[in-house]
């Protein structure tokens, strides 16, 4: 039996799903909600708002069931269709970057990859680099 890479797209007789992915997202619009200042222990949570009146893709940033801000418009296509596509997601503040008006955090998620993309994302993890085993 094989299975099918979600990062190279190639055949494979075994896939790895202890992979976590990252992408860093911006967050917006929090002193509009009380000027929320996230921290490492905040359980963030993202949540679809479609009948925002001013973006159709907003999604609402949450912090233990507190609407805190918005995933900036740049980014929230990204992030709604990885939501979509990884319904078991994880938003990391490991990483966390806190500025006047806005802040990152990470976006993280399993992938079933290869055991060539699992080693490719392990070394690139231990460099600090994170650019896809296809760019390669």
């Amino acid at each position: 039996m094989s299975f099918i890479c979600s990062s190279c797209k190639e055949e494979a007789s075994q896939l790895y799903t202890d992979t976590i992915v990252s992408s860093l997202f911006i967050v917006v619009g929090m002193r509009f909600h009380g000027n929320h200042k996230f921290t490492k222990y905040d359980n963030v949570t993202l949540e679809f708002e479609p009948t925002n009146q001013y973006d159709e893709n907003a999604i609402k940033v949450m912090v233990d069931g507190i609407h805190w801000g918005y995933v900036a418009k740049d980014n929230n296509k990204c992030i709604g269709d990885l939501m979509r596509q990884y319904p078991k997601y994880h938003v990391s503040t490991d990483r966390i970057m806190n500025y006047n008006l806005s802040t990152k955090l990470d976006f993280e998620y399993s992938q079933n990859i290869c055991e060539k993309c699992s080693n490719w994302v392990l070394g690139a993890t231990l460099l600090g680099i994170y650019p896809s085993p296809s760019d390669l």
